[in-house]
């Protein structure tokens, strides 16, 4: 067997203080080896306890962080379990020891067709199986978020030795109080001892993103979300919305007690980027079909009710469409838009580059664009296959492509591309932390040339008030965790 890999000193320190302290988090910079110090903890507690692991964490990381836990422990692959979601939802009348797993079939309508054939139709269909969650005899059970909340009873009932609870990209999962999928988590730690919550991101635009994991660590601090809120909501509106955040000193203060924190400074040394924002003309016809939201876009903008992106108003929805992808409008057909030509500009520079942007036409647009250009571009959203994601990561990685195309949601996490010089956010969402996340994909530590980072924003558009979102978010998370990284975007 393979001599497992070791941890640098301070890994060794931290997780000696994730075992003296069951349930805490572990809250340092993404890229700075939180997995490893994960995968030993894990191993800690099946060799010294005999107690086994459940690690939620977003489908991405599965097969990464699988391999992460071979590497680090002497735990061979058949101790390590990856559960994925095509599990039916458990129900109340589940016995054991069956599940059902639904499979995409073709199956028959019932109608012929003019040829007299039977017309068929794609359709889910249940397939009774073997029930693998209770079958399993691995030692870590690695799944989504998604799996853990409809199979938290299951995994607790048929190993009823489960005694720690790892996550990774907390933020991701395990967010809102309300959820079913942090109820979940929830229930689970009532049945786990132990528990360790990884993200570089807990405060992801709200303050009371924190109170899941605190809750769990200590509820005395709160005793409630309603208590939380009574802390630290300054004010709130007729609506139950939260306008004011105040006394975000008392959560550091929790945070920095329950917690271990290493910056990307102090693991590799000064971050090397290097920061340019860019303000560019709108075209003609673009311009004057934007025009006609601009107004009421901003108004929009200025609502808190939208600032998450999951209530967005009309007019933001179209003023976003006509910059981002305007030939699905009607406009601007065969015309080249203004970040167009900036793109067209940077691919001349012969840099491996990483592009980000928000919206999934506009995201095709810029692949066919850098294709047309005579680049080799891969594309990866929520649309492409993790089996699809890997192939243009190694692809990337071996210089067999050019440039990635990405929602920052989808490949901020789990890669690692030191190759690319240049990154470049033709448009952003609504968190800071995607921002940050995506853009250290390249800044990693192996890096030994400095990194490019553009932001481009239209003249006189929501744009800059988009990037003044993702400004006040990062300034709110500041004020929690003064290392974390304060966006500022000036042409």
């Amino acid at each position: 067997m393979t001599e497992p890999l070791a941890l640098r000193p301070y890994q060794i320190e931290d997780l000696g203080w994730h075992i003296a302290n069951p349930r805490s988090l572990n809250e340092s910079h993404p890229g700075t080896g939180k997995t490893p110090t994960m995968c030993v903890l894990a191993y800690f507690h099946w060799a010294r306890r005999g107690k086994k692991t459940v690690w939620a964490m977003p489908k991405s990381l599965m097969r990464k962080n699988k391999k992460e836990l071979l590497r680090f422990t002497t735990f061979r692959d058949e101790d390590v379990e990856i559960f994925h979601t095509d599990h039916k939802k458990l129900t109340a009348s589940w016995k054991g020891p069956t599940f059902v797993r639904q499979k995409r079939t073709r199956v028959a309508t019932g109608k012929l067709g003019p040829d007299g054939a039977p017309r068929m139709k794609t359709a889910y269909v249940d397939e009774p199986a073997a029930d693998l969650i209770a079958a399993s005899n691995a030692k870590v059970f690695i799944c989504t978020f998604a799996f853990l909340r409809a199979h938290w009873q299951r995994l607790i009932e048929s190993h009823p030795d489960i005694d720690l609870v790892l996550t990774d990209e907390h933020h991701l999962g395990y967010k809102s109080n309300d959820s079913e999928q942090t109820k979940s988590l929830y229930h689970i730690m009532k049945h786990a001892t132990n528990c360790c919550f990884m993200t570089g991101s807990l405060i992801d635009g709200a303050l009371d993103h924190a109170f899941p994991a605190i809750h769990i660590i200590e509820p005395r601090y709160y005793g409630s979300h309603q208590g939380f809120l009574a802390a630290h909501a300054g004010f709130i509106d007729d609506y139950g919305r939260v306008q004011v955040w105040q006394n975000e000193e008392k959560i550091r203060r929790i945070l920095e007690r329950h917690s271990r924190r290493h910056t990307f400074e102090e693991v590799y040394g000064e971050e090397p980027v290097v920061f340019f924002h860019e303000e560019i003309e709108m075209g003609t016809r673009c311009r004057e079909a934007y025009d006609q939201f601009h107004e009421q876009a901003m108004l929009e903008l200025e609502n808190a009710e939208f600032l998450d992106g999951t209530l967005p108003g009309v007019a933001t929805i179209r003023a976003r469409q006509i910059m981002a992808h305007p030939e699905t409008m009607g406009i601007a057909k065969g015309e080249i838009t203004g970040k167009d030509e900036r793109l067209a500009v940077f691919a001349g520079e012969g840099q491996p580059m990483l592009i980000f942007a928000a919206l999934k036409p506009e995201q095709q647009r810029i692949q066919q664009l850098l294709t047309s250009l005579g680049l080799r571009a891969g594309l990866i959203n929520s649309d492409v296959s993790a089996n699809r994601r890997n192939e243009i990561d190694l692809a990337f990685q071996e210089s067999r492509l050019d440039a990635i195309v990405a929602s920052g949601p989808t490949a901020g996490v789990g890669y690692n591309w030191e190759r690319a010089d240049h990154v470049i956010y033709v448009s952003v969402d609504y968190q800071d932390v995607n921002f940050i996340q995506s853009y250290r994909r390249a800044s990693r530590g192996t890096r030994t040339t400095t990194l490019r980072v553009t932001s481009l924003a239209y003249e006189d558009s929501i744009d800059q008030r988009m990037y003044a979102i993702l400004k006040a978010k990062s300034e709110l998370a500041n004020r929690v965790d003064s290392t974390r990284r304060v966006l500022a975007f000036a042409a």
